[in-house]
């Protein structure tokens, strides 16, 4: 599995400085519901790597290599969700820097960053299916929707306080969480089932 990962990792290595220095800026200079942009830059990048995989024709050539069907699935989630919570960490630093020199003056930043979180592990857990069922160029269609709603109601979230949002009918951010890592374990079920189907 460690191995998969330094695989991808070094395929996205350009996308990945980039990550690095838009997402602090992002954090610094807007903050708030745009962090939800920058947290699904992150959620985006295993289409790239699965992109990559299918340019090079990597399927075939890790068919003859120990790794099980698990392991080529799930690395691809596991890069999601490290790049996600690099993308919030990265979020944090940004806001935490432009609060302490009066930049932003934004309040339940946090819980925003929160729901930004669980967006993110919805995303991957519905695109990343779509991604190994049709490839990545139909999978690219929901990101660009993806990005698209996000961008519409950008606007709408700034005027809305988070701290309603986490308290609709009175779901509680434990239980938001531990319903986005279920519908993760599905989704990683159904793109085994897939992989299977395929081979």
């Amino acid at each position: 599995m460690k191995s998969l990962l330094l695989k991808d990792c070094y395929v996205i290595t350009k996308q990945l400085k980039i990550f690095l220095v838009i997402i602090p800026v992002i954090a610094l200079t807007t903050g708030g519901s745009m962090n939800a942009l920058a947290i699904l830059l992150g959620a985006v990048l295993p289409m790239t790597a699965i992109a990559y995989d299918e340019r090079s024709k990597w399927e075939q050539l890790a068919a003859m290599m120990p790794y099980s069907k698990f392991e080529l699935i799930f690395s691809k989630y596991l890069l999601g969700y490290i790049c996600m919570l690099g993308a919030t960490l990265l979020a944090l630093v940004g806001q935490i820097i432009g609060k302490s020199v009066g930049i932003m003056q934004i309040e339940d930043s946090n819980n925003i960053l929160f729901i930004a979180v669980i967006g993110g592990l919805i995303f991957i857990a519905i695109n990343t299916p779509i991604l190994f069922r049709f490839g990545s160029e139909k999978g690219r269609f929901v990101f660009i929707i993806a990005m698209a709603i996000i961008g519409a109601s950008g606007p709408i979230l700034q005027k809305i306080d988070s701290r309603i949002i986490l308290d609709i009918s009175g779901t509680s951010p434990i239980l938001l969480f531990t319903t986005a890592i279920a519908i993760n374990v599905i989704s990683v079920i159904i793109s085994i089932n897939i992989k299977k189907s395929k081979s």
